[in-house]
């Protein structure tokens, strides 16, 4: 058993340093190669599954404020549920007045058009299909959808932790990635840098602008692609094992889009992982900065 961990380890280092990663969107940097152990069964009883919702929202969507207070209160009510906000569509585009900020991403710019969303406000939860090509859930279905899904079946853990260095303005994010269940399909780990508390304008339900604000959880951008990389040569991961690597990020440079500074006081790190066949994020994670 020894001797197969080693291989594949050492096989792992050679395939993850020849993969070719699309860094066109984002800014990231591999600093070491997966490192490949056995699971910690006492670990894996404690994991939860937690729950990511991807809320797509814009600026000027009259809508989007009372689907943002619906994320809240179900938030408040179940820890679990992680979120992020998107900004996207025309309704996001920078204007006039208290609008001339652009929270858009090129990251935030794929999953929308790649997850068919049509009007908002909008959201993916685990990015669950429900319709033949259609993920984006109306904030009435949000409550039930969440309640709905078996949280017995936890496939995976992730644990998160980061660091950052304010003096080159680079985070450091450490996943470990548990496999408790056997994975049919490829996966992916994907890591997102957001922040919170941004005070902008805001469309109200009155179509009246509310100057200050605060947007809450935004997405700023991707550490490694748009759906992240994989954490072996093909994709496929084995039960009863855990895949650990680092990713750095810098965010000295100002991001595609956005002018708006980085505070990463108000800052956290979300990792998720991809079951690359069915689109569905199979667990997700959480780090605050």
């Amino acid at each position: 058993m020894k001797k197969l961990l080693l291989l594949l380890t050492v096989l792992l280092a050679i395939t993850i340093s020849c993969n070719k990663i699309d860094t066109s969107k984002e800014v990231f940097n591999i600093m070491r190669p997966v490192e490949v152990t056995p699971y910690d069964p006492e670990y894996a009883k404690t994991v939860i599954q937690k729950i990511y919702v991807e809320e797509f929202t814009g600026h000027t969507c009259i809508f989007c404020p009372a689907g943002a207070q619906e994320l809240k209160e179900i938030m408040n009510e179940d820890p679990t549920v992680i979120a992020t906000a998107i900004h996207c569509t025309s309704l996001a585009n920078p204007g006039g007045g208290a609008f001339t900020n652009n929270y858009k991403t090129p990251m935030g710019d794929v999953l929308c058009n790649d997850f068919n969303i049509k009007g908002l406000p909008k959201a993916t939860i685990n990015r669950m299909e429900i319709g033949t090509n259609q993920w984006g859930m109306a904030p009435t279905q949000w409550r039930n959808t969440i309640a709905g899904i078996d949280r017995n079946n936890v496939k995976a853990g992730i644990q998160l932790q980061c660091t950052v260095n304010e003096a080159q303005q680079e985070i450091e994010a450490k996943v470990d990635v548990t496999i408790i269940k056997e994975l049919p399909n490829p996966v992916q780990i994907c890591l997102i840098l957001q922040q919170d508390s941004i005070i902008s304008g805001q469309i109200d339900s009155n179509s009246q602008p509310i100057n200050n604000y605060i947007h809450k959880h935004m997405l700023r951008t991707g550490f490694n692609g748009n759906y992240g990389t994989r954490l072996t040569s093909n994709g496929i991961v084995s039960a009863q094992y855990k895949y650990s690597t680092i990713f750095k990020l810098s965010y000295t440079n100002t991001f595609p889009y956005s002018h708006i500074p980085i505070v990463i006081k108000n800052c956290s790190i979300i990792a998720y992982l991809i079951d690359m066949e069915t689109k569905e994020v199979l667990q997700v994670e959480l780090s605050n900065l």
